[in-house]
């Protein structure tokens, strides 16, 4: 045995040598097939393709729900709550009833306050006014919603053409303030005698009105003064349209609707006129009578003629 062991001592460390090889050459080739497997992609002579490209994305999108599946937190299944939507018109029409039942056009105007201050009328507002959304009650809600900002500014763009300048926020807010003027006035002449001349006068000598008219008019010699004269009266016919609009629109609803639900359509889709409604009519009678179209001619400088005839 010892003969044996050293007679092919030799022989053995030859074979043993050859097997450590052989596994060196198996080992290295994997470790090469390994390295180009993490090769960068610049080392990798195949080009990627289009076609490449698009099945590797339609594995991710197979695949991706998949995943999101895996990793996402495991919950109990919660039933959905049923998705909210606004009230219609006509479902809010029935809840202000309930809550205020009776007339909505009483003798003054005192129905109508209640359901424009109560809880249930601002929250339709807000929902169906979320632009006017720094508001909290309806006078908050009537003072900016009332501003027709694009419409005063077509009309003062007919006037301040260059080399005036251009119309500003200043110019209409002083444009809104003379037509909440005007239009008080000329509901006024229902109710009142009023003198006219001295009240548009008033009106012209005291602020915001007077510093206006100094800075646009005064110092730019006899064409401010025309420009002044020309604005003066088409604004005047401006204030009258905006006055019909508004007794057509509350006529259309009452011949619609009846007089009472008429009128609380009014507040719900015409918030903005019932609020002049409030503003300027105090005697009910007469207001129904101009809704009827009586008090036509609503222009202070139409009954000013009528009168001077």
């Amino acid at each position: 045995m010892v003969y044996f062991r050293s007679q092919y001592q030799y022989l053995f460390n030859l074979l043993t040598v050859c097997v450590l090889l052989g596994v060196a050459v198996v080992c290295g080739c994997s470790e090469s097939k390994n390295r180009n497997a993490l090769a960068p992609a610049e080392t990798v002579t195949q080009p990627i393709s289009e076609e490449m490209v698009a099945e590797v994305l339609a594995a991710v999108e197979k695949n991706i729900f998949a995943a999101e599946k895996e990793f996402a937190p495991q919950f109990e299944a919660v039933p959905m709550a049923p998705m909210l939507r606004p009230p219609t018109i006509a479902e809010v029409m029935a809840q202000l009833r309930a809550e205020f039942p009776g007339n909505v056009l009483d003798d003054d105007f005192t129905r109508i306050r209640e359901i424009i201050a109560s809880e249930t009328y601002i929250d339709y507002l807000k929902r169906t006014y979320p632009q006017e959304n720094q508001f909290q009650n309806f006078d908050e809600f009537w003072a900016l919603a009332s501003v027709e900002a694009a419409r005063y500014l077509e009309f003062l763009n007919k006037y301040f053409k260059p080399p005036l300048p251009p119309p500003t926020a200043e110019d209409v807010d002083v444009l809104h303030y003379m037509t909440l003027f005007e239009r008080n006035l000329n509901v006024r002449l229902y109710h009142e005698p009023v003198q006219v001349k001295g009240t548009m006068m008033d009106m012209m000598m005291n602020e915001p009105v007077h510093s206006w008219l100094e800075q646009r008019f005064v110092g730019t010699g006899k064409v401010g003064i025309l420009l002044l004269i020309k604005l003066l009266v088409y604004h005047s016919i401006l204030v009258d349209e905006l006055q019909e609009e508004d007794r057509e629109k509350i006529h259309a609803l009452f011949v619609e609707h009846g007089t009472q639900k008429g009128f609380l359509r009014v507040a719900l889709q015409e918030p903005v006129s019932l609020g002049y409604v409030l503003k300027d009519f105090t005697d009910v009678q007469v207001f129904r009578k101009w809704v009827d179209g009586e008090f036509h001619e609503v222009a202070w400088w139409k009954q000013n003629e009528e009168n001077e005839k």
